[in-house]
């Protein structure tokens, strides 16, 4: 009988046993979802073309100007107006962190306002100026400056999309000055001072120029970048104006009177904005793959 008992304890152990394995059965197992693979913006590598668009306050270094085979004058006032600039460009992406470039810009016309005499000095020429004061008032127009620049960049490391960087570049400038006109005013006032007025014709040549750079890029995409920076270019000295004749209605039409101008070079601060669109998706498509997490 207590046979009978025990077989019939194990049997039911048995039963329950086996209940709780398929009931185990029924649950689910818990899954865990994978984090979505990251895969970051690449740059594009290469070719790339510019465009930019800027503001440029313009210091004019000086003007000094012959009268005989010297130079025996300095102008007293040399100042040119702020002008706007527009710039294009094509470069290349050697590596992450440096690239060069081949730009040209124009310069918009300035207008140059310049006195050759102080108010107060005492006028030459003659009886006729005894006991007058004059004033030397002279007025042209920087009508263009086109600069020619090859470029090196450092891009120093991008964080959120942005890329700061600097640069230097050396190149050319065509520079085009207009007439510059020699006003005369005496005190007290006279026709006989105050008409004498004259023309010097402008100089155009090309010179000598540099540049420095500062600035940063943004990713709108991988291909595309919005550029914003600064920019210092030195425009070494040359001839801005040549010898004056009387202009028509003065006291000496058609007279030759006073030698050339020579400026002693330009200064340009730039600020400028632009896009950078590389030719190729180069690098675009090389993902960064995280490794999965395998759960035991």
């Amino acid at each position: 009988m207590r046979s009978f008992k025990k077989m019939s304890l194990v049997a039911a152990a048995l039963m329950a046993s086996t209940a709780m394995v398929q009931a185990a059965d029924l649950i689910p197992a818990p899954t865990h979802d994978l984090p979505p693979e990251v895969v970051p913006v690449a740059a594009a590598s290469g070719w790339y073309i510019r465009g930019d668009i800027g503001y440029a306050s313009l210091d004019h270094r000086g003007v000094d100007y012959l009268q005989g085979p010297f130079l025996t004058g300095q102008f007293e006032q040399h100042e040119l107006d702020s002008t706007w600039s527009i710039q294009g460009g094509i470069g290349y992406q050697v590596t992450d962190y440096f690239r060069v470039d081949g730009t040209i810009k124009y310069l918009g016309a300035s207008d140059f306002d310049g006195s050759s005499a102080p108010a107060g000095s005492g006028c030459s020429g003659g009886a006729v100026y005894a006991g007058f004061t004059c004033d030397y008032n002279d007025d042209a127009e920087l009508e263009s400056a086109t600069i020619f620049m090859a470029n090196a960049y450092v891009d120093l490391g991008t964080v959120n999309g942005f890329t700061p960087y600097v640069g230097a570049g050396i190149g050319g400038a065509r520079v085009k000055w207009g007439d510059l006109l020699n006003d005369q005013t005496c005190t007290p006032g006279d026709p006989a001072c105050d008409g004498e007025d004259f023309s010097h014709a402008g100089e155009s040549e090309t010179r000598f120029a540099w540049a420095v750079h500062a600035g940063a890029s943004y990713d709108v995409s991988c291909r595309t970048k919005i550029d914003a920076g600064y920019t210092y270019t030195r425009i070494e000295g040359g001839k801005q104006f040549g010898t004056g004749v009387g202009v028509a209605g003065s006291l000496a039409p058609g007279v030759a009177q006073g030698g050339n101008g020579f400026d002693r070079g330009i200064e340009i601060h730039e600020g400028r904005v632009g896009l950078r669109y590389a030719l190729s998706d180069a690098g675009c498509h090389q993902p960064v793959h995280q490794p999965q997490v395998v759960y035991k």
